[in-house]
């Protein structure tokens, strides 16, 4: 089995890679990065998927706000601090007071809680009869679970798996750190990444066509999608990540506290 994985920090250093260096000999007469047409990456160039990450995929944000403001609204929130009774504090506790009672101040006390940390691997590799609604409902989908995981005090780190494909005994892994433990979900930043097809279709086609260690068996092609889990597991996830594709979200159709649960979380 020839393994090719290749994974970057951020978007801009897959960028910077993939645009420095030449096709490789496998791909060399590919160039559907940007030859592909508008129906098929839902942008009109390789330079407007780049556009489209930069100044983020404004077309669906509204959607995603909307989604995830409703998820806010209906989580119930965790209080971890406990008022009580003691000889010193903020106001008085009347009652003991009155009583004679030491304990006649109302304090807080604060309970310390360790911190809950999820590694999630989302992978936008799709067949091509995939439409276009199909990325934006599963990225609106996996932005809402990792929303609803941090308001219950979980932290993520999301890491998108752009490419994900086969050829004969040829496997190629194309990953992206987009988001770590300690930082917010920054739901302009995200949308492109998650929830277009040119990710995949423009961005992940140009990483393929320009990566090295391919084997002439690849045969001149895209390759097909990887979806032997035992692969998925050996290959491409980090220990106690979770695996999370547009066929794992269609399955809960697109139902966040579904797909949560079935992650099995302790």
């Amino acid at each position: 089995m020839n393994i090719v994985k290749e994974h970057f920090k951020s978007i801009d250093e897959m960028i910077r890679t993939i645009e420095s260096r030449p096709n490789n000999k496998i791909m060399r007469n590919e160039d559907s990065s940007h030859s592909n047409d508008y129906d098929f990456t839902k942008t009109k160039s390789y330079d407007e998927a780049k556009k489209l990450y930069q100044v983020g995929y404004k077309e669906i944000l509204p959607r995603i706000k909307r989604a995830v403001g409703e998820q806010t609204s209906q989580m119930s929130f965790i209080n971890r601090r406990q008022v009580t009774t003691n000889v010193i504090g903020y106001a008085p506790h009347v009652p003991n007071a009155i009583l004679g009672l030491p304990n006649s101040m109302i304090a807080t006390e604060s309970k310390p809680q360790k911190t809950k940390t999820l590694s999630i691997c989302y992978c936008i590799t799709a067949n091509c009869g995939t439409d276009k609604e199909e990325f934006v409902r599963s990225g609106i989908a996996v932005l809402g679970v990792i929303n609803s995981l941090e308001l219950q005090g979980i932290r993520v780190k999301l890491r998108i798996c752009f490419y994900c494909s086969r050829e004969d005994d040829d496997r190629a892994f194309g990953t992206i750190d987009v988001k770590d433990y300690r930082e917010h979900l920054d739901l302009q930043k995200l949308c492109f990444p998650v929830a277009h097809p040119s990710m995949f279709r423009r961005l992940g086609f140009k990483w393929l066509e320009t990566v090295e260690g391919l084997k002439e068996d690849w045969a001149y092609g895209y390759g097909s999608q990887v979806n032997d889990k035992r692969e998925i597991e050996k290959y491409l996830l980090d220990k106690d990540e979770i695996f999370v594709d547009l066929k794992y979200t269609k399955k809960y159709d697109y139902d966040v506290k579904e797909i949560i649960k079935n992650f099995n979380i302790k």
